[in-house]
């Protein structure tokens, strides 16, 4: 069963710049990618994004493409640099775009995000690792998508203006590359899990979309019941 991941780098940095954020993430796609992950990676900010909290915000929104991937896959990682202390404002931007999934549901009624799970990446060189990726997470867990343990993984620096990840020789810091192979695998274990083991639409589907057999069944319940 071969899984496919999205990742999407949060950095401001436009391509060709170097992103070590991405540098990072793609130390996550080489242990997926060991586990039988089909990966892509995108910049964001290399694409025409407005801000918004629509799926399609019209003339040459170009984020229609890069959520019918998200939709497509199986896995989604965010990965995020920190400025001020919180996620960066494309991350920021990500997560409100994201909310105009709210508006569709999956072939059972449930959010779209439904049984895709999520995790994130962080570097920086300043405090905010841990705000960053809990709010991130706690954002995606509301889209509908699960969180397996340990579904983070990040580097930052000493306090202050220094060296970022790639030049501070952060692929050699033990406890990030623990958290990568963490965060890796779990998240695959998760998504095979519930490729397997989808969580069931009963309790869970979007109020107002209702199968067949649910119109049916209300149809013979009494006035005020609610179901």
């Amino acid at each position: 069963m071969r899984l496919k991941a999205v990742l999407l780098n949060c950095t401001l940095k436009k391509s060709p710049a170097v992103s070590n954020t991405e540098a990072l993430m793609r130390k996550v796609i080489e242990v997926l990618e060991s586990l039988d992950v089909e990966c892509e990676l995108i910049r964001v900010v290399d694409h025409n994004v407005p801000f918004g909290v629509e799926s399609d915000m019209g003339d040459g929104d170009e984020w229609p493409k890069i959520l019918e991937k998200v939709l497509g896959a199986d896995i989604l990682i965010m990965g995020m640099s920190i400025w001020f202390g919180v996620r960066s404002s494309v991350a920021q931007m990500v997560i409100e775009r994201l909310d105009g999934t709210y508006n569709t549901t999956n072939d059972v009624g449930q959010y779209p995000l439904y049984n895709k799970v999520g995790g994130v990446v962080v570097t920086g060189n300043e405090d905010g690792a841990h705000d960053c990726a809990s709010n991130t997470l706690f954002n995606m867990s509301h889209l509908g998508l699960a969180i397996p343990p340990n579904a983070d993984t990040y580097w930052l620096g000493n306090a202050g203006p220094g060296p970022s990840y790639i030049e501070a020789g952060g692929e050699d810091h033990p406890y990030t590359q623990k958290t990568t192979q963490w965060m890796a695998h779990n998240v695959v274990h998760l998504a095979r899990t519930l490729k397997k083991h989808p969580i069931p639409p009963e309790g869970n589907t979007v109020p107002g979309w209702q199968p067949e057999d649910c119109k049916h069944r209300e149809q013979r319940m009494p006035a005020g019941h609610v179901g």
